[in-house]
């Protein structure tokens, strides 16, 4: 069985040593613990970094010793906002798993690295073959669970916020980058960030900028952050030559005046219209008012996936839904068809819901 270096702490809680040896048994590879103390990682097998900030210098001494890129694995979305100290290191990084998360939201990155990386100069074309059968077999085994592990997988997120509630869904792609929904409040304003990537490296530095910018959110005017974030985002896109899509809404609790910073091919459903993210915009939301944001990745996956049925036509036959109804039907349609256990693209979904008695200042 191939093997794939994993560097933690020699005190690892065998719960964290546990999730890794799940998360590299499903991508068809077993575990080969080392300890920070001691390293002796391999120079050119497949390496996985347990990074914190407290072993940063021996971070820097294996990307120096090595040619072959590696995973950098964080702890948590907290420990994202390091990932700026690591840019001088990017070439050597393929990308960031998070693992506070499910194993099956970090198995397509995972997959992504050794196929990229170590199919061709390291892997036998019998052992790939032997693989791939057993790969077969296990779909085959495996596939009248696929509802179930979607529903125990796949969980809504539900937030109950001042004068309204938030609800989203995320289902993992196969293709490089990610999605990522936020929300950030103070006392008069709420943010809610939607962004995406192809890249891995550029959806790890949003987490990052997210990270710093929910800890800014407490007395900042989250009007002027959410500029300054798109600047910052829209820089490293661009150095980094990166696919970049978002949807920041901010949104003025007294007033319920939202406005839209909106770029990429996502969309929102508002009124029974379906809107693109082509150009900036504000709308007054008002008591019992529905929004629907649509990642980019949702709709690319929709319209090779489901491409008899349009947006538009779902959600104007289903709008009179439950909201956690109205999601699962969208995500039923948009994995009905689809050929394995993930999509071609991270999608994700989110729903503003304004309170019926929330109180509000008419202008």
């Amino acid at each position: 069985m191939r093997e794939i270096e994993c560097v933690r702490m020699a005190n690892t809680s065998p719960g964290m040593d546990d999730y890794l040896k799940k998360l590299i048994k499903e991508v068809g590879f077993e575990v080969k613990f080392l300890s920070w103390d001691r390293p002796e990682a391999g120079l050119s097998s497949p390496l996985l970094l347990l990074s914190s900030p407290e072993n940063f210098a021996e971070l820097q001494k294996i990307f120096s010793s090595r040619e072959e890129k590696v995973i950098v694995a964080l702890n948590s979305r907290k420990d994202f906002k390091l990932v700026s100290e690591l840019k001088s290191h990017f070439n050597k990084i393929f990308g960031f798993i998070d693992i506070s998360q499910e194993i099956e939201y970090n198995v397509p990155i995972l997959k992504n690295y050794l196929n990229m990386n170590f199919s061709q100069h390291t892997l036998k074309i019998d052992k790939l073959a032997s693989d791939l059968e057993k790969v077969l077999e296990y779909t085959q085994n495996h596939l009248s669970k696929i509802k179930e592990l979607h529903d125990r997988f796949v969980k809504m997120r539900v937030e109950k916020l001042k004068g309204l509630t938030l609800s989203s869904k995320f289902m993992a792609g196969e293709k490089s980058g990610g999605e990522f929904f936020e929300v950030i409040q103070n006392e008069q304003e709420l943010l809610l960030v939607q962004a995406g990537s192809d890249s891995y490296l550029l959806s790890s530095i949003l987490l990052s900028e997210i990270e710093i910018l929910k800890e800014k959110s407490v007395t900042a005017d989250l009007h002027k952050e959410a500029e300054q974030f798109q600047k910052i985002i829209g820089h490293h896109a661009n150095e980094n030559n990166a696919e970049l899509t978002y949807c920041m809404m901010h949104l003025n609790l007294r007033t319920l005046e939202a406005s839209f910073t909106l770029r990429g091919q996502g969309h929102l459903f508002y009124q029974d219209e379906l809107i693109s993210f082509d150009k900036p915009m504000k709308i007054k939301l008002k008591p019992r008012d529905r929004l629907c944001v649509i990642s980019e990745g949702a709709m690319k996956n929709w319209n090779i996936l489901n491409s008899k049925l349009t947006p538009k036509k779902f959600f104007q036959q289903n709008s009179d839904k439950a909201v956690k109804d109205l999601v699962n039907e969208f995500f039923f349609e948009l994995s009905r068809n689809k050929a394995g256990s993930f999509l071609i693209y991270d999608a994700l979904m989110a729903v503003v819901e304004i309170e019926e008695n929330v109180l509000y200042q008419l202008s």
